[in-house]
């Protein structure tokens, strides 16, 4: 029996031009020049104690590099990109992201490739002052939603009173000396005791040390 001549001839000719391939895609690779988009991840340094971001910060860079093959394609596979950091010296300040001047810092930082120039002109920065305050807790006696006829009895119980919270100055500034919180429910006709979050506002700056607060109170019926 004649072995199957032409399926051999087949899988030599596409074996050969695998090889041709492998090989131009090295040889290729090799060469210096190419130009390429590639985003770095990004990390700031400052004095996190004493500042803090009032708005997220950038967490990568798109630069534009000139270098080998080689190290493009790693760059590209993220196979060895390490974060660029940059350093904010005057948080109150800093503005604006120096795309420049992280520019040339990029060139010193990364050797194998040629840093062209960052793709985006402008990154807006904006800190303000860390800071910590005591703020006093109160309940909106006024408004709590008692069953006609019914009324609290009692000293309304408040534990904690106060809480310590730690933000931008502005944000507490804006948030005053005195948090008021509200009763949740309807028609209360029975002595209450419950955990009510703390109205807080939605900011991820904002940090406080509780994050929900006891009330108790009784109730009595008033006589018809």
């Amino acid at each position: 029996m004649k072995p199957n001549t032409s399926k051999t001839d087949y899988r030599a000719f596409f074996l050969s031009i695998l090889a041709a391939t492998v090989f131009w895609i090295m040889n290729a690779l090799n060469k210096d020049g190419y130009s390429q988009k590639i985003s770095f991840p990004l990390r700031f340094t400052y004095n996190d104690s004493l500042y803090i971001p009032t708005q997220p910060l950038p967490e990568k860079i798109t630069v534009h590099v000139t270098g080998n093959g080689w190290s493009l394609l790693r760059k590209a596979l993220a196979l060895d990109v390490a974060p660029v950091y940059y350093s904010i010296n005057k948080p109150l300040k800093t503005k604006f992201l120096n795309t420049g001047s992280l520019a040339d810092s990029l060139s010193d930082y990364i050797k194998d490739v040629r840093v062209n120039y960052v793709v985006t002109d402008r990154f807006e920065l904006e800190f303000d002052k860390k800071v910590k305050r005591t703020i006093r807790l109160r309940v909106d006696s006024l408004n709590i939603p008692l069953q006609d006829r019914y009324i609290v009895s009692s000293v309304i119980n408040l534990n904690p009173s106060t809480i310590e919270v730690e933000g931008p100055e502005s944000t507490l500034n804006e948030l005053g000396e005195t948090l008021s919180v509200k009763v949740p429910g309807r028609r209360i006709q029975d002595n209450y005791d419950d955990e009510i979050r703390i109205p807080l506002p939605k900011n991820s700056y904002l940090k406080a040390n509780k994050e929900r607060v006891s009330v108790s109170f009784e109730v009595a019926e008033l006589l018809k």
